[in-house]
């Protein structure tokens, strides 16, 4: 304390010392309480105590002597006994106070080990109670995977008691659809080279049904950091994996029929063909029919350039207009005989026809729609595994796809309507779900009346033609719906490749362009891709990309085939017949572009160039000049030129900028497109006419022609078929083709119509054509399209020769 309070306090005390120094007789008592007072006062360090009875023994007898004088000796003694006392005193206050704190910290130890061990249970009671409570699944595992410890709610998620699960080893816990990596990742768990990892993991439950778990384990280390346990937290989400699982089906699966749908199928198809990165490649299947076009009117050559575009523009250029739509657009390219197409200026060589190219067949484990998941799905189920995965490698390198389209489906829909067309696709799709035959077969259906179906195996191109004659025959039996048979046909594209070598995108491409082919051979029937269909549908697409630049460009020219009149071999005038200078596949003849043109609508602006280009020329012809008879030029008219609501202004707008006669000017038009035409279709022919323009019915004799009709036509002229003066070629001449030709220049005549013949090739051909009445002729016999200067300089030897 501080020095000014000890002096208060020991004051008092020395007082009563003094006072009892005087006392009589001596009352050594409150020495004896002064020394408990000093204790009191914590005056009691170790050296105190002596220092306090030297004061005492120094000063006390000195400065406070008895009031009655005694003899020095008993004042000492008197002195003596008191500092005694006070010893006394202070010993024994000090031994009491010792032993009342030791007495307090006992008790206050007791009272501490009592309120651990109070807080202890309470501890382990919580821990109990959270532990046994708790919704997630809590247990603890020894480093060999022995269960020593699960809570309630793991016994709950496993429909076991607890006591069931202990001792058990979280090994033998193992499930198919465990991640690949779950094992590599627990072994560095229990090795500690990981502290803790998570995972969605499923467990068997005692009924056999499957608890789908969000799994967490950590190591607990001991005090050394040595591992030793293992503690994991278990969650059930079993419902919301059914949840997830039923989401994803619903997405990937086609509501209407149940079967895979597009982005399921795709899932597939990309897992099969994944492998090693590939150069892009349009040969997806295997050649089937490479020289089909060597007698292509293009040459070789035109082959070959297109098929190095096609492997250049494998990605570039869509394959398809897409699966999903419910009706086709025809592909460019028609995949007949060149007669059967609607040919326009397609004369620029000898007008031979390409053979169809491919091959065409006749009509000749997903083992059900998978339903909607009761249970969580497998991967299988989920469309995470191909078909074919888990199996060989060798096994699974080749695949097979088939692209099903049913022909004239909208007619159902238009006409029965959408509920009969629905319950229609719902019985072709159990149709075709049944042709199938093992796990690594699907069919999907990717929208609208559209079917894919997958094989994987070492002989899936064999297995995709099987399964393709499989299908048809399946849906050859009528559907009955409503107590109606509907008629089910379609058109199949099978194509094949090996795993690592293609991609989704060529794939879908060769498939998809093998359907058309079946679609334009008749439908009801399958066609196998190839390499060379491919290149040449790409090729075409690209052709008909470039068709606007081409024309602006100034890549397109003409060539004119000499007229000539066969009663004098004179030149009557040309035949104008577009070319297309392509700066990659060279010199195009109008057979390889017309029909883009016409799909494109383009060839409305290229017929008007061709048209102003023949009229210049005819005017160069005209001014050129000679004592003859004018020189006249025959252009070509498209189908859809027909159409054009200008097609006559155009046509007078040309003739008056070139200055050139309308009777210089003949247009040509092939009799398909003619015969059956009504009044309004054949206005602009008769007003072209009336203006003096002659008309020429082209192809005559290739169509279905009505003779009574042929009298209402606005024509002038008819050009007869080569076809039907092939046999006059050689002599002696085929007598059925003369009594023909003679009939039809008599009936020609008859109508005062002029008679022309193309495809003359021989003079044999020319004089029997000349003798039958023949009007004019042209072919190669006089001379092949050329320059239109060659043609003036025939005109002028003609001339000069007569």
């Amino acid at each position: 304390m501080p020095e000014g309070e000890l002096v208060e306090h020991l004051v008092p005390l020395a007082r009563r010392l003094r006072d009892a120094l005087r006392t009589m007789p001596l009352n050594t008592q409150p020495a004896y309480e002064v020394g408990q007072a000093l204790v009191a006062a914590r005056c009691d360090s170790a050296g105190g105590l002596p220092v306090t009875l030297g004061v005492l023994d120094a000063y006390l007898v000195l400065y406070c002597p008895p009031r009655r004088p005694m003899p020095a000796e008993e004042s000492r003694a008197r002195c003596a006994r008191l500092q005694h006392a006070l010893a006394a005193g202070f010993a024994h206050a000090l031994s009491e106070r010792a032993k009342g704190e030791q007495e307090s910290v006992s008790r206050e130890a007791l009272a501490a080990r009592a309120a651990a061990e109070r807080a202890l249970h309470d501890s382990e009671a919580r821990f109990q109670a959270v532990f046994d409570g708790a919704v997630i699944g809590v247990g603890v595992a020894d480093l060999n995977g022995q269960v020593l410890l699960v809570n309630d709610a793991v016994a709950r998620m496993f429909g076991r008691p607890g006591d069931h699960l202990l001792g058990e080893n979280v090994v033998d816990w193992a499930h198919p659809e465990d991640a690949p990596a779950a094992m590599e990742i627990y072994h560095e768990l229990i090795t500690g080279q990981r502290e803790h990892f998570r995972m969605e993991k499923p467990y068997y439950r005692g009924d056999g049904s499957v608890l789908w778990t969000n799994l967490t384990v950590t190591l607990l280390r001991d005090a050394h950091g040595k591992p030793q346990y293992q503690l994991a937290l278990m969650e059930d989400i079993t419902e919301q994996r059914r949840l997830r699982d039923r989401l994803r089906y619903e997405a990937t699966h086609d509501e209407l029929t149940g079967l895979p749908n597009r982005t399921l199928f795709f899932e597939r198809l990309d897992a099969v063909i994944a492998g090693p990165a590939a150069a892009e490649s349009t040969g997806f299947a295997e050649p089937h029919a490479a020289e089909a076009d060597r007698d292509h009117p293009a040459g070789a050559g035109w082959e070959a350039a297109a098929l190095a575009e096609a492997e250049a523009e494998a990605e570039a250029i869509p394959g398809s207009p897409g699966p999903a739509a419910a009706d086709h657009a025809p592909v460019p390219d028609a995949y007949g005989p060149a007669a059967d197409e609607r040919r326009l200026w397609r004369r620029g060589t000898d007008g031979a026809a390409a053979p169809a190219p491919g091959a065409a067949y006749g009509p000749g484990d997903f083992a059900r729609p998978p339903g909607p998941p009761d249970e969580p799905a497998t991967d299988r189920e989920a469309g995470g595994r191909a078909p074919g995965a888990g199996r060989g490698a060798d096994e699974a390198t080749r695949f097979g796809m088939c692209y099903l389209d049913l022909d004239g489906f909208r007619a159902v829909n238009d006409s029965l309507g959408h509920i009969v067309g629905d319950h229609l696709l719902i019985a072709v799709a159990e149709r075709l779900q049944g042709c199938l035959t093992s796990p690594s077969q699907i069919v999907a259906r990717p929208g609208g009346d559209e079917f894919f179906a997958l094989t994987v195996g070492p002989t899936a191109q064999r297995d995709a033609i099987d399964l393709a004659e499989r299908m048809l025959r399946a849906l050859a039996e009528p559907v009955r719906i409503k107590d109606r048979d509907l008629l089910v046909r379609a058109s199949i594209g099978v194509a094949s490749g090996t795993r690592g070598k293609t991609t989704r995108a060529a794939v879908m491409r060769s498939v998809d362009i093998a359907m058309y082919r079946a679609k334009a051979a008749g439908g009801n029937r399958y066609e196998v891709a190839d390499a060379a269909s491919d290149a040449r549908v790409i090729a075409r697409h690209s052709l008909t990309n470039g068709l606007p630049a081409a024309l602006e460009k100034g890549e397109f020219f003409i060539e004119y085939q000499p007229l000539v009149r066969l009663e004098d071999g004179t030149v009557r005038g040309a035949e104008a017949l577009v070319r297309w200078l392509h700066p990659v596949h060279g010199v195009l003849g109008p057979d390889q572009f017309i029909t883009l043109a016409e799909n494109t609508g383009l060839i409305v602006p290229l017929g008007r160039w061709v048209l102003t280009e023949a009229a210049r020329q005819a005017r160069a012809w005209r001014d050129a000049g000679h004592d003859g008879e004018p020189l006249r030029v025959n252009v070509n008219l498209s189908p859809c030129q027909l159409r054009y609501p200008d097609l006559v202004s155009d046509t007078v707008a040309v003739l008056d900028e070139a200055g050139l006669d309308p009777a210089a000017l003949c247009l040509e038009v092939t009799e398909n497109d003619l015969i059956g035409a009504d009044e309004e279709a054949l206005r602009p022919l008769r007003q072209l006419a009336d203006l003096g323009v002659d008309i020429a019915l082209d192809d005559f004799g290739t169509g279905y022609s009505n003779l009574a009709y042929l009298r209402r036509l606005p024509v002038s002229t008819l050009k007869l078929d080569r076809s039907f003066t092939l046999g006059m070629q050689r002599a002696p001449a085929d007598p059925v083709d003369v009594k023909i030709v003679e009939g039809i220049v008599s009936l020609a005549h008859t109508l005062d119509l002029a008679v022309t013949v193309e495809g003359v090739e021989t003079g044999s051909q020319a004089e029997h054509l000349r003798m039958l009445g023949c009007d004019t002729a042209q072919g190669w016999y006089y001379a092949r399209p050329g320059p239109p200067d060659r043609l003036h300089e025939l005109a002028l030897t003609d001339v000069a020769s007569g």
